[in-house]
This record gives structure tokens, C-alpha cells and sequence, in this order.
């Protein structure tokens, strides 16, 4: 939208949204409040900041969704037995747009994230982080099965079911029990 059409549309001047823009006055809370209902955005810190990549994602997801275009289609298909059949599937025109969106927007979180760890002024993972990058980059297999066996276990030991996610899908087992073990033995609660 056009400044002047979002002037409009809340009850302000033009130079009022642009000096709120501009952040030469901040913006009052029933303003706030009519910007969210306008852009469908509920989080009213967002008009009010320098937006991240992440959170620029966000509210394009949330636009792409509320003018997405929607059609039914009609399939029709043949079953293991030869009986011909008709279904009906909703299509979106934007939803591979928006998958693609949030897939993008998984990355920025992270890359966020880290540049939080590094930026800290002590400086106390940045050690940590280097060493993570450095076996990854290193590409020695069995060091990477072992980054990942024990982050795999750190991340997610103590979900909310108690046991590990998707546990079956690592061969060594035995690893995770032996680590439980290790840690009790030694007094480490991770």
C-alpha cells in the first residue's frame, strides 16, 4: 500500500504515518492497534522496529495468504480395481510461494540466532560455534556421526514425552543408553 492509502485508511494525515516512518514520533496504541487489524499482523512490536529477514518473511507469508486465490478441482482417477472415481482438492495458488517463504525463513531465524551467539561481548560460545563449523566443514564421517549423535541426544533427551523423537532411526542405540549412564555416573544432568 501507498503511505497515503494507509493514512487514509486508519484516519491520519500522510505526514503523520510518515513521520511515524521515519520514527520522528512514535506511533500511539489505538494507531497500533488499527495497523494490526488492517495488515492482519497481530504482533504490534513489528510497526514499531527495524524488522529482521525472519520476521520480513512473516508478514509477506501472512499477506501471500490473505490475498492467496483458492479453486476446487476436480480429479478423476481409476482404483485397483478399475472403477473409475472423481475427488475434489482445494488448490492455492500461492502455496508453494509460501513454503518456499518459510523454508527461507527457518534459515534467517538461524542465521539470526547465531549472529546473537557471536555478537556477545563475552564472546563464550564463539569457540564452541567454531568448533561445530570446523567438523562440519572437515567432512570426517565418523566425527560427524558423533556431532550429531550427541546433539541429537542433547536437543532432544527431554522432550515431552520422555523418550527420544525418531530414536529408531539411529543404529546406535546403545550410544544414547551408555551416554545416559555416563552422565548419571558422573553427576551431569544435561
Amino acid at each position: 500500500m501507498e503511505y497515503k492509502t494507509v493514512a487514509e485508511a486508519i484516519g491520519v494525515s500522510k505526514q503523520t504515518f510518515q513521520d511515524w516512518i521515519k520514527e520522528r514520533r512514535k506511533i500511539p496504541q489505538p494507531r497500533l492497534e488499527q495497523l494490526s487489524k488492517l495488515f492482519g499482523i497481530e504482533d504490534q512490536t513489528l510497526f514499531q522496529k527495524e524488522l529482521f529477514p525472519s520476521e520480513k518473511s512473516e508478514i509477506l507469508m501472512i499477506y501471500l495468504t490473505k490475498t492467496d486465490e483458492h479453486e476446487e478441482i476436480e480429479l478423476t482417477g481409476v482404483d485397483d480395481e478399475g472403477y473409475e472415481y472423481t475427488t475434489t482438492e482445494h488448490y492455492s495458488h500461492n502455496r508453494q510461494l509460501i513454503e518456499y517463504i518459510h523454508d527461507e525463513q527457518k534459515k534467517e531465524q538461524l542465521i539470526e540466532q547465531l549472529e546473537v551467539l557471536v555478537n556477545n561481548e563475552e564472546n563464550e560460545n564463539l569457540k564452541l560455534i567454531e568448533d561445530v563449523v570446523t567438523i562440519i566443514q572437515e567432512q570426517n564421517r565418523n566425527k560427524g556421526i558423533v556431532l550429531e549423535l550427541i546433539l541429537y541426544y542433547l536437543a532432544h533427551r527431554d522432550n515431552e514425552w520422555g523418550i527420544h523423537p525418531n530414536y529408531a532411526k539411529y543404529e546406535q542405540k546403545q550410544f544414547f543408553e551408555k551416554l545416559d549412564k555416563l552422565f548419571e555416573e558422573t553427576g551431569i544432568k544435561p
